[in-house]
């Protein structure tokens, strides 16, 4: 019985590092796309931010946030495949 329970503990671990690449390419896909509208709208209002300096430190936060909260939400479905996979017969 040990046998099999390591070959189905090898299965489901292969196939969360299989889900765990497509949640970092989701990630970065997210990061890319993200990356292109911040500088879009960067380079849109460069005239109002040289003006309004103040206005920078604001854009930062808004997008540290951006990209922290996606990275959170992420990391979270990952754990929570991790902590299910074998409650919910996920991988079979």
């Amino acid at each position: 019985m040990s046998s099999a329970n390591n070959v189905n503990q090898a299965k489901y671990q292969s196939k969360l590092n299989m889900d765990s690449v497509l949640i970092g390419g989701m990630l970065a896909l997210l990061y890319i796309a993200q990356l292109f509208l911040v500088y879009s709208v960067l380079s849109a209002t460069r005239p109002v931010l040289s003006e309004h300096a103040i206005l920078v430190p604001v854009y930062l936060v808004f997008i540290g946030l951006m990209f922290t909260i996606e990275t959170i939400g992420c990391l979270k479905v990952r754990s929570s495949l991790k902590q299910h996979m074998h409650e919910f017969r996920y991988y079979d």
